[in-house]
């Protein structure tokens, strides 16, 4: 008596629908960022980011400010270089004013002992900025998979 596919058969056959039925990770998380991007508080125009700040973006490292209780899991996302690009350019522009106030007050940097009120405001501030991964983070909240329809 035929009981269906074995289980080799049939993850076989999901295997094979894959590629025409589901698109990639990185098409799912490149049109949510895209239509986060699109947001009012994204969308720009944003001046070009000049080689400099190229440059410091793309060095490692933690923006400033606490966690907010989120526990950060590295990904990596194969994004087209024009988006990459639109994003970090809004990620910074966004960010320009509080993380230039956060420098300006000495409020970040290693070894650094902040008093109550500094903490208080270097967090306000920190509030603030959205790097890279925030912006990410909000799309896929707002317009991916698991993201409600309400």
């Amino acid at each position: 008596m035929n009981q269906g596919n074995t289980r080799r058969q049939a993850r076989i056959i999901v295997a094979r629908m894959r590629a025409e039925e589901w698109p990639p990770l990185e098409t799912i998380v490149a049109a949510a960022v895209e239509q986060r991007l699109d947001e009012p508080d994204l969308v720009g125009p944003w001046p070009e980011l000049t080689d400099f700040e190229q440059a410091g973006l793309a060095l490692s490292g933690r923006w400033p400010g606490p966690s907010l209780g989120v526990s950060m899991v590295q990904r990596n996302y194969d994004f087209p270089s024009t988006l990459v690009k639109r994003l970090r350019t809004a990620a910074w522009r966004v960010s320009e004013e509080p993380l230039r106030e956060l420098n300006e007050r000495d409020l970040v940097g290693a070894g650094l002992v902040l008093t109550e009120a500094q903490k208080v405001q270097r967090d306000e501030l920190a509030a603030r900025l959205y790097p890279v991964p925030r912006i990410v983070r909000e799309a896929l909240a707002r317009y991916g998979p698991a993201a409600s329809d309400e």
